[in-house]
């Protein structure tokens, strides 16, 4: 019993050392232990852990709120109408490659934007945007469909249909928040498809 007490001692001492003497990293946790033996009681205060590493733990994930982003949302017609109303209070900001609102948006950063202010997660991508919803042929658009066009690569640029022949898109060409022409000899000629997320 008495051999069991003094390895528990050096160990402690043992630990006690490496956390006085170890590394000089700036990451630092504090730990109050107890150390009793039949003698006397030895109490350590916040003995100083130092340490150059980062354990990162992941999100937990609902698996039915990830889903979500991946199926249409039935909001019926004036939630289309809604969209497109609210989608021209940004009509002239600024066009900044990675931006997502609200003062400034790339393409993909705009229509997320948007739709996520109607309960509709989207990547902040476009190629991941033309992967949700259900496809559309351009004949059979409504408005509150995105729009997608291969400008500088394949499906590289989205916008959001408002009707008759146009779209609302956050545009590099013209650095801000327009509407444009589908049917205009850049876009009809770039036209990759659309999807529909609302249904």
């Amino acid at each position: 019993m008495k051999l069991a007490k003094q390895k528990i001692m050096l160990f402690s001492l043992f630990i006690f050392s490496i956390l006085m003497f170890g590394s000089n990293k700036v990451n630092h946790v504090k730990a109050d232990a107890t150390i009793k033996n039949s003698n006397t009681k030895t109490v350590v205060r916040s003995a100083s852990v130092k340490t150059d590493k980062v354990i990162v733990t992941p999100k937990k994930t609902n698996d039915s709120s990830a889903s979500k982003s991946k199926t249409s949302v039935s909001r019926g017609s004036s939630g289309r109408s809604d969209i497109v109303s609210y989608s021209y209070k940004f009509l002239g900001k600024p066009y900044v490659w990675g931006a997502s609102g609200p003062s400034s948006f790339d393409c993909s950063g705009f229509t997320a934007y948007v739709y996520s202010s109607f309960g509709v997660s989207l990547d902040h991508y476009t190629g991941s945007q033309f992967g949700v919803g259900q496809s559309v042929s351009k004949d059979n658009l409504l408005p509150g469909d995105l729009v997608f066009f291969n400008t500088y690569e394949s499906v590289s640029h989205v916008g959001i249909y408002i009707g008759g022949g146009q779209f609302i898109h956050a545009s590099s060409g013209s650095g801000k928040v327009t509407i444009s022409e589908l049917s205009g000899s850049y876009y009809s000629s770039r036209y990759a498809g659309a999807r529909r997320i609302l249904k």
